[in-house]
């Protein structure tokens, strides 16, 4: 430090010439040229060059450009199969039209379009493109704005019915104004995973598609505390209250919402013609937004036929005798979700279930996997006959001792085409349930079994393997009382077929073998 406690004094000492020693230069290796003399005196030479133009170097190149210079290099043929220069395109027309409605509008136009130069003509014509789902098929990295405007101007000008779930999209309107001057007769749209949508998103979405009756708004709200939020309580019930009794299908699956019996009020009023309500896996900012008037929307949607609150923190309304007596029930229900996890387990019993079904007569699938509140005398008591899929697992009904789970598949034995009973521990009332359900013979419809972690005996599956033609897929995984080798998940003909002969089983009538053998009509006999 200088005498003056200004400045730092600092003593560089030079080293001296001998001690410095100088950077090698960097040498780059040069190719040898190779001379003519060389070339020509050689006389193996030419071969090796001819080597060489036969075998280039293959350049180091990724996916994209590859796939990219293969397009670049494809030419179509100039003599075309009969197929595509033979046929008219009303024809051609026709024929994908077909597809499509068989197949489906994705991948089969796109798979069609890969054929020949005519076909990819055909293909590309928008009124095929009615039905679209661009959430299912596609890369995420692809969902892309620009590539949905693109889309959205060339192939979606006749859509009815769009998927665009899980598309980036950050300008909503811009896309919003570009879907409405293409397709403004629209039908169903699927915006789940649109995290920007908001409020004013939505009621313009409902004022100006006057056609719009399908709405999934699932996986919306990214916060929980979001004021402008699409799925909000007065965003919902504004635009519920637009739409009106055009609305059919309203799903709102994955959300955190508040106010759920404001909004299950507003459905009830203006909402007579709902068919589809899906509120599976919601979460609600306290207790008194997650509560159901299931009595209320018993009066107001009389013709709905889908219901589904699976894991979802929704508890039904307390209702009196006389109010339970009053409501018309469901008559057009088809379908009740409400399996839930160990936390909601609790909240779901009985008389839940009796208050929602109480005049369910065409109920054909019931899923209450996890209810551990609910008992075996209010499945036997539901009003319908002809229920096709039941799944039980997890439920108390698996561990009971008495004879309630041979009584349900007694009830049901007729028409159940997918069982689940998954971790039933009871070994006597789950044979018991097994053989109920072969005694019904080449009559049994059964196709899917689930037995997976249970206690079931190897006599109980033999009896149904030889009973049940038409079984297609059986879980035996897990199942401590089988033997190795067959305790797996098992699907297809063959896999059914390999299991028969492992467990010496003889399958006692084929499919189809009862109805070879009776009179296809009166006039046979």
């Amino acid at each position: 430090i200088s005498e003056n406690k200004i400045g730092i004094k600092l003593c560089i000492k030079k080293a001296s010439d001998a001690t410095v020693q100088p950077k090698k230069p960097i040498r780059k290796r040069a190719r040898k040229p190779r001379s003519l003399n060389e070339d020509s005196s050689d006389e193996t030479s030419p071969e090796k060059r001819n080597r060489r133009a036969e075998k280039p170097r293959p350049k180091k190149t990724n996916n994209n450009t590859e796939k990219r210079s293969a397009e670049e290099a494809y030419t179509p043929p100039k003599d075309q199969s009969v197929w595509a220069n033979g046929l008219p395109e009303s024809v051609l027309y026709t024929i994908f039209k077909n597809a499509v409605q068989e197949e489906g509008c994705l991948p089969t136009l796109i798979r069609l379009s890969e054929v020949c130069t005519a076909w990819y003509k055909v293909s590309q014509q928008c009124s095929l493109w009615r039905t679209v789902d661009l959430g299912t098929w596609g890369r995420d990295r692809f969902k892309t704005e620009p590539r949905l405007k693109w889309l959205i101007e060339n192939r979606l000008q006749h859509a009815t019915e769009v998927g665009l779930a899980n598309w980036k999209v950050t300008n909503v309107q811009c896309v919003l104004d570009k879907l409405l001057e293409a397709a403004p007769g629209l039908t169903t749209i699927s915006l789940a995973g649109w995290k920007a949508l908001s409020t004013d998103h939505l009621m313009f979405l409902v004022q100006n598609f006057k056609s719009l009756r399908n709405l999934d708004l699932s996986s919306v709200n990214a916060e929980v505390n979001a004021n402008k939020t699409a799925v909000g309580q007065t965003s919902m019930c504004n635009a519920i209250k637009e739409m009106g009794s055009r609305l059919t299908h309203l799903h709102l699956a994955h959300n955190r919402l508040s106010g759920i019996p404001q909004i299950v009020k507003a459905l009830a009023t203006h909402c007579p013609n709902l068919l589809l309500l899906d509120l599976s896996n919601v979460n609600t900012v306290a207790m008194s937004h997650g509560i159901l008037h299931i009595e209320q929307l018993q009066h107001g949607c009389q013709k709905l036929k889908v219901l589904r609150i699976t894991n979802s923190h929704i508890n039904l309304s307390t209702a009196s005798l006389q109010e339970q007596m009053e409501s018309p029930g469901f008559p057009e229900l088809e379908e009740l979700s409400v399996a839930s996890l160990a936390d909601e387990a609790r909240l779901f019993n009985d008389e839940f279930l009796q208050r929602i079904l109480k005049t369910s007569t065409k109920l054909t699938l019931l899923d209450v996997r996890g209810c551990a509140r609910l008992t075996h005398d209010s499945l036997i008591r539901l009003p319908t006959w002809d229920l096709k899929h039941l799944f039980l697992s997890g439920c108390s009904i698996n561990r009971d001792m008495g004879a309630g789970l041979e009584l349900i598949a007694s009830k049901w034995a007729h028409s159940l085409i997918e069982f689940d009973l998954a971790w039933a521990s009871a070994t006597k009332p789950l044979d018991d349930a097994l053989k109920a359900l072969a005694d019904k013979g080449s009559e049994s419809p059964l196709k899917y079994l689930n037995l997976c972690g249970s206690s079931v005996s190897l006599e109980a599956v033999k009896e149904v393997l030889a009973n049940c033609p038409h079984i297609n897929a059986i879980n035996l995984a897990s199942c401590r009382g089988l033997p190795r080798g067959v305790k797996r998940l098992l699907q297809g003909a063959q896999e059914i077929a390999e299991l028969r002969e492992n467990l010496g089983v003889t399958l006692k009538c084929a499919p189809g073998a009862q109805s070879a053998l009776a009179p296809s009509s009166p006039t046979d006999t």
